[in-house]
């Protein structure tokens, strides 16, 4: 009993054993040919024993039968017809030139060779085509194409033809690499750019020099000075302008200079002028005339100014003058120096302005032949100070009243006749201030002035007072001077107190073009004797006309005429002058 159980229980076990190996191969078997299954069908057997290569992709059947007759396909006497293998890029492998293999009507041949690509599973389903299907091609309309990539351009075709695309004639199906088509895959471009830098909205456009023949000047940090210089005849016919002058031909030199400063609150400036006339031919004639003027002006506030003018001239005497001594072989020479200062407050609507000034006179030797005969006793200092008070009617109109206070001193205390001629000198004016810019500015007065003698035996001289000096422009290029002028003057003669002289000019400048520019003047003048000897009238009148060749050089012409028309037959005067000459100015 016992060695029979042993065999039964080693039966038993190799039983299970068996049973349990039989499961497992049948779970590894069903297993690999769930895996190989598709694998192993498409290797299909030819007779030489070889086999083909590559995967059966799902839409075979559909590809095959959607093939067009220009295909590559290879067909043997037993074998399935295949299309030749194709990578997706093409260029990968070279290109194979099967030209040598076609047949009749472009078929090619069967060599035996195996053909390549994919095998046909289809089970016979699909015949291999004849060579009449090879030489009908399939429309391409009813080939199903990819659609187009998002954003990639669909190519365009040609004009007159609609079918016409760029793909390759040979294989319409082939799209070419993605990475290599310009449409359908485009370069990136670079992003364009934001916040782009934008143009004024005013731009500074250059604009032509309105002045371009005024001079430059020379400049100095912040002053800059203009200096000219004009040679030129003059011919006249009255060379020393007295009652009994005779004409002559003169050369005639003028210095001028100005010199501004540009600074941002306070201003000064500079006037020089000087003329010389010397005889080239004619009645002997030499005279010098020169000018010296000085400003400057400090704005201590936004209501307080200060102003200040200095001045220094030397000229002749005026033969025509009833203070000069007649008979005399020489003019004598006048210098005069003067000064003023001056401040102005402004509080709210209303001014206050005083000014200060002083007039030094000194007057040369009068010649009468070899002797010479002193002067010094008519030379004299005038002081004096106005108060002018006044309010804002507007910004460009200011009415004033000014009160003057003067002393009138002569060097002499007594002349050489025996009188006192120093005295009190009072004035009262009522005017206005115009400020229309550019426009228009200056102030007019009238009023009454006198001038008091310290000796009894001489009456006042007295009478009424005209002062204005008006700056104005009725259009651009056109520059009006109007000014009036009224002075105290003194007397040599014994019994005589003096007189008053009133003057009147207005200067016109006309810019023609801009090298080309005409002037006029108007002078009229009027003497009140005090002496009872009547009234001294004078008139004259100037036109000319410059010419700019450039910035530096320019033509100076003119042509004058003045009289003087008095009682006194040693006063008559008449003078008429053409000058022709050349002017540098920097």
């Amino acid at each position: 009993m016992t060695h029979s159980s042993k065999p039964r229980a080693k039966a038993s076990y190799r039983f299970k054993a068996s049973s349990n190996l039989c499961v497992i191969a049948i779970l590894l078997g069903s297993t690999v040919s769930m895996v190989c299954g598709p694998a192993l069908a498409q290797q299909t057997v030819l007779p030489d024993n070889s086999q083909l290569r590559g995967s059966i992709q799902g839409n075979t059947l559909q590809t095959q039968t959607t093939r067009p007759a220009d295909s590559r396909a290879a067909t043997t006497d037993s074998g399935i017809p295949s299309r030749a293998y194709e990578p997706v890029s093409p260029g990968a492998l070279p290109a194979e030139d099967d030209s040598s293999n076609l047949g009749l009507l472009g078929v090619p041949q069967n060599d035996g060779s195996p053909p390549s690509g994919p095998a046909d599973d289809s089970g016979g389903l699909n015949p291999p085509p004849s060579p009449e299907d090879q030489m009908t091609p399939v429309p391409t309309a009813s080939v199903p194409t990819p659609e187009p990539r998002p954003g990639a351009p669909r190519p365009t075709a040609a004009a007159g033809d609609e079918n016409n695309t760029d793909r390759d004639p040979e294989n319409p199906y082939d799209t070419g690499a993605i990475e290599q088509s310009q449409e359908a895959n485009p370069a990136e471009n670079r992003a364009e750019k934001d916040n782009m830098p934008v143009s004024a909205i005013e731009r500074r456009i250059p604009r032509p020099d309105p002045e371009p023949f005024a001079p430059l000047g020379i400049r100095a940090g912040t002053v800059t000075l203009r200096p000219s210089l004009s040679q030129g005849l003059r011919a006249t016919t009255n060379a020393d302008n007295s009652s009994d002058g005779k004409s002559a031909i003169l050369s005639e030199t003028r210095l001028r200079a100005r010199a501004t400063t540009d600074w941002s609150r306070h201003s000064a400036w500079l006037d020089f002028d000087g003329t010389y006339d010397k005889t080239l031919s004619g009645e002997e004639y030499s005279a010098p005339n020169i000018g010296l003027r000085a400003g400057f002006q400090l704005d201590l506030g936004a209501r307080t100014t200060v102003k200040g003018e200095a001045g220094y001239r030397y000229r002749q005497e005026d033969p025509s003058a009833p203070t000069t001594l007649q008979g005399t072989s020489n003019r004598p020479g006048v210098q005069e120096l003067d000064g003023t200062l001056g401040l102005r407050h402004e509080f709210g609507k209303f001014f206050g302005d005083v000014k200060g000034k002083v007039n030094r006179t000194t007057y040369g030797n009068a010649e009468f032949g070899n002797i010479a005969v002193s002067q010094k006793d008519r030379d004299n200092t005038f002081a004096s100070i106005a108060l002018r008070g006044g309010f804002e009617m507007s910004p460009a109109i200011k009415p004033f009243v000014e009160v003057e206070f003067g002393k009138l001193i002569y060097d002499e205390k007594v002349d050489f006749s025996g009188y006192r001629r120093s005295g009190v000198r009072s004035g009262l004016r009522g005017g206005v201030e115009i400020d229309f810019g550019e426009k228009m500015s200056g102030e007019f007065a009238l009023g009454y002035l006198r001038q008091g003698i310290d000796d009894d035996r001489l009456q006042a001289v007295e009478g009424l007072s005209a002062d204005a000096a008006i700056k104005w422009s009725p259009q651009r290029g056109t520059d009006v001077d109007i000014g009036l002028l009224t002075r105290v003057e003194g007397a040599t003669a014994p019994g005589e107190s003096g007189s008053v002289y009133y003057e009147g000019t207005v200067g016109i400048k006309r810019q023609v073009r801009a090298n080309l520019d005409f002037n006029a003047k108007l002078i009229a003048s009027l003497r009140d004797n005090k002496d009872d000897t009547g009234l001294d009238k004078g008139f004259g009148a100037e036109i000319g006309a410059t010419y700019w060749f450039n910035r530096f050089v320019g033509l100076d012409v003119s042509a004058r005429h003045q009289l003087v028309r008095s009682d006194v037959e040693s006063r008559n005067t008449d003078e008429t002058s053409v000058y022709v000459g050349v002017t540098l100015q920097r």
